[in-house]
């Protein structure tokens, strides 16, 4: 079983950064990093599982030596760091897709004649989303139910690999009707509230803080940084630190699109007891109230508006509808302002981690002292990373963070509506909780 497979244990990290290696039924082949063209993959809050994407000159002829079912893994190791505070990753994913196979020599007996690209996934993909069950709880917390989920129909064994876990408050009845793992997570996600964040906004992600890490926890508890997951040493454009030395960057804003969401709706339940419609309306100051926020000052005004969107849930309790609609505007509004830097790639970073950016001013103070941009300084969330691997780049090992921005620090903005929860980037790296009612 494909899930039950964790490390190799016998893999040597080269000098180069990263290794790679096959593992077939009958063979393991370390490949050389010179005949890797491309390689790849993505850890994100938002998704279930890491999937990537490797190309390479097939010198070995692996085509020859065993045909690919689909059986086979794939194992990554990577590190930058070789003293004591520093730890190799290693991660083993499985091939889910043969991508295209061509000719790059010109003749039949060129070693390099075959370039191969192969799609892969963690091991926990096709538990999410291949099989499915029907199964039923009675009374149960929705975090145990997800737990049990996880633990019994994606893991297959308790407490086999790190898992950072926020209990929810409410409880529930439930039945899974022959839905896989992935569609049954969604639904219970939408309406679980988190007992530490106090909100709903439940995500299920794995990430590489510790190899394969799993994590079930709301929105919220990551911008509220429980974990104290912050990287104390600031990201700059120039410094003595080239670990957080920022080599690229660029900016999505807000997106106008979203609004309807964002300004509020009405989100529709029935109760099949008194057979009446429930109405629940929820707008931006609502959203904005519960959610913790970067910055002093959240991204628009106050743009109230419950005739922008109506949807229905079918739910019947006033409470998970408000769960929901939480759910559906935070994930939605968490999106809205994004960063995206390139970095020379460290394995102390991972999805769900907490930075903070010092982001020069164009203006400057007295003597010509670096004021810093009082819109994009201070704290970010990171989305998700992009780890990238290039023999031929000067830097062998780069990563590209997508990183959440959800409000503005101390800008001079009268309009803006103002965060009643914020966790705040100080000048001294102090961090601080805000709470203002």
């Amino acid at each position: 079983m494909a899930t039950e497979y964790q490390r190799t244990g016998n893999i040597t990290l080269r000098k180069e950064l990263f290794t790679v290696m096959f593992i077939t039924e009958n063979n393991s082949l370390v490949l050389d990093n010179a005949d890797i063209h491309e390689l790849y993959f993505i850890e994100d809050i938002f998704k279930f599982s890491m999937m990537g994407t490797i190309t390479f000159n097939d010198r070995y002829n692996l085509m020859e030596l065993a045909p690919f079912t689909g059986q086979e893994k794939i194992a990554i190791v990577y590190s930058v760091d070789d003293t004591k505070q520093g730890a190799k990753r290693e991660l083993v994913f499985d091939i889910w897709k043969m991508g295209k196979i061509s000719q790059v020599g010109t003749g039949m007996r060129e070693e390099d004649e075959n370039m191969i690209s192969i799609n892969f996934v963690d091991m926990f993909f096709s538990a999410f989303s291949l099989r499915k069950y029907s199964r039923s709880w009675s009374d149960q917390k929705y975090s145990n139910i997800m737990r049990d989920i996880l633990n019994n129909m994606v893991f297959f064994r308790e407490g086999g690999r790190p898992f950072i876990y926020e209990e929810s408050s409410n409880k529930t009845d439930f039945i899974i009707p022959y839905w896989t793992p992935q569609t049954a997570m969604k639904w219970l996600m939408r309406r679980a509230k988190g007992k530490e964040s106090g909100t709903s906004g439940y995500l299920c992600y794995n990430n590489s803080k510790q190899g394969f890490t799993h994590n079930l926890v709301t929105m919220n508890y990551l911008l509220a940084d429980i974990d104290r997951t912050l990287d104390k040493k600031p990201y700059t454009f120039t410094g003595t630190d080239k670990d957080n030395e920022i080599l690229e960057w660029w900016i999505s804003g807000i997106d106008r699109n979203s609004n309807p969401i964002l300004r509020g709706g009405t989100w529709k339940g029935y109760d099949f007891k008194t057979k009446k419609l429930l109405n629940h309306d929820y707008v931006y100051s609502n959203g904005s109230d519960e959610t913790v926020m970067l910055g002093r000052k959240t991204l628009y005004p106050q743009i109230d508006d419950v005739r922008s969107s109506n949807t229905i849930t079918g739910d019947s309790d006033y409470n998970l509808i408000d769960n929901i609609s939480y759910n559906d505007w935070a994930k939605r509004y968490n999106m809205q302002f994004i960063v995206n830097l390139v970095v020379q790639g460290h394995e102390k970073r991972y999805a769900g981690q907490h930075i903070q950016i010092e982001w020069p001013s164009w203006r400057r103070g007295k003597g010509n002292q670096v004021l810093y941009n009082d819109l994009l300084k201070g704290k970010y969330l990171i989305k998700s990373i992009t780890h990238s691997f290039d023999p031929g780049h000067s830097y062998y090992y780069r990563q590209r963070l997508v990183l959440i921005r959800n409000a503005y620090s101390d800008i001079g903005s009268k309009i803006l509506y103002e965060s009643k929860k914020a966790n705040i980037y100080q000048e001294k790296g102090v961090i601080s909780i805000v709470r203002r009612t």
